[in-house]
């Protein structure tokens, strides 16, 4: 009977850690949009876009910080992007700044 409560307790613990770590990580979001200005201010890097099919500036008109990590990469997709006139499809989940701008995350260059 005692291996039997220890069998189902354990699995209770397992299951309740698996609900836990799953609800802990956000799921991205990805919107195309038109790179419209890019930009530092401070030590980090704005980008505003236009005319996305999902809003990833929670209400900022437009304004997303971009990530920390890989910023150098996304600045020149995004300038490529900018400079051909072509749209980019950028991901974000919900982690906002210390002026609750949305940070993308990733920035991928749509050659449509």
């Amino acid at each position: 009977m005692k291996l039997k409560k220890l069998a189902f307790t354990l699995v209770g613990i397992a299951m309740s850690c698996s609900f836990l770590a799953g609800n802990s990580f956000a799921a991205e979001t990805w919107a195309a949009c038109t790179p419209a200005q890019i930009g530092p201010k401070g030590s980090i890097v704005r980008l505003q876009v236009t005319g996305c099919n999902v809003d990833p500036s929670a209400g900022k008109n437009g304004w997303v910080t971009l990530s920390t990590t890989g910023t150098d990469q996304m600045m020149a997709t995004i300038l490529t992007a900018m400079s051909l006139t072509k749209p980019i499809a950028l991901a974000f989940d919900g982690t906002k700044d210390a002026e609750g701008y949305n940070y993308a995350t990733s920035i991928v260059f749509n050659n449509l």
